[in-house]
């Protein structure tokens, strides 16, 4: 069962995944008296309870990865590690659930935890990391072990949205970055127009090519943003996550998407068929 979990597991439905592991920590399937479905309901937890050991060795593989990660030594190693990770598959949601943990331990320690090796879960025990690794070199002095975890959870963000549609991966660069100035630079840069043409000091014109068309899709860029709205709302009602953390991740989405219509008004004009 748990190979036929391992090999549909990016297909099911994450309302499914939550509510079969919560099957399997409660021990029932539905809040319900009636005996009819017993045995169905007992296969339901069978299975919550097969796919909650599947999710526990995808964590397990996943504190594995983070830990060749944090003793790579040398930032460049580092970077070329997490590039390779990403092309293999492996930055998957197992890494980012064991990798967010441990950004979660080292803030709540104040950032000053020297010790690098990976948390798996709250009240397992885990052997430490052998040999754990002096400040890395070509990165700045001294950085403590959750600057090192931030640097790796941008780099592989980065990776990350190498893959994916060009909407995506620039509405998940705009909610990593909390400065105002910087995110409407970056709006500006991706869904304004391109320039084809640039002056230089003499007075020349020069002309670069192109269509002058914006990096991303505003169209993409707004199915992006729906789509980020209606899983957060998926994964609230699956019980995923609390009404609290929901609201707060929309009204970042809906701030974004106040921002770029600032641009788009800026770039073309607020009567312009793009605004429109």
């Amino acid at each position: 069962m748990e190979i036929a979990i391992t090999a549909d597991l990016e297909n099911m439905h994450p309302r499914l995944v939550v509510a079969l592991q919560l099957a399997a920590d409660k021990g029932e399937w539905k809040q319900n008296d009636d005996d009819e479905d017993a045995e169905f309901e007992m296969q339901m937890v069978a299975l919550g309870t097969a796919l909650q050991n599947v999710l526990d060795n995808q964590l397990r593989s996943g504190r594995t990865l983070l830990a060749d990660l944090l003793n790579s030594g040398e930032i460049r190693k580092l970077d070329s590690m997490i590039g390779k990770a990403a092309k293999d598959g492996k930055l998957d949601m197992s890494f980012f659930t064991v990798l967010g943990m441990n950004m979660k331990d080292a803030a709540m320690m104040g950032g000053d935890a020297v010790s690098l090796s990976p948390t798996l879960s709250q009240g397992e025990g885990q052997e430490e990391v052998e040999q754990v690794p002096p400040p890395m070199e070509g990165g700045e002095g001294g950085a403590n072990r959750l600057q090192i975890l931030q640097h790796i959870y941008t780099r592989c963000q980065e990776e990350l949205e190498k893959n994916v549609a060009p909407g995506v991966g620039l509405l998940n660069k705009l909610l990593r970055t909390d400065i105002a100035s910087i995110r409407s630079n970056q709006l500006s840069h991706y869904l304004g127009p391109q320039a084809t043409t640039i002056t230089s000091p003499d007075g020349t014109t020069i002309d670069l090519g192109g269509s002058g068309k914006p990096l991303v899709s505003h169209t993409e860029f707004i199915e992006a943003l729906g789509n980020a709205v209606n899983q957060i709302r998926t994964l609230e009602a699956a019980g995923g996550t609390d009404r609290l953390s929901a609201v707060n991740l929309i009204e970042n989405v809906r701030q974004i998407a106040i921002d770029a219509r600032g641009v788009l008004v800026e770039s073309f004009g607020e009567e312009s068929d793009v605004v429109r």
